[in-house]
């Protein structure tokens, strides 16, 4: 089972990432 910090940090990643390529279009 994976810490809760680090699924945190995991979604604010995926997150990150997916705000990312919104703003490229």
């Amino acid at each position: 089972m994976i810490g809760f910090g680090t699924f945190i940090v995991t979604l604010i990643g995926l997150v990150i990432a997916i705000v990312k390529l919104d703003h490229k279009k």
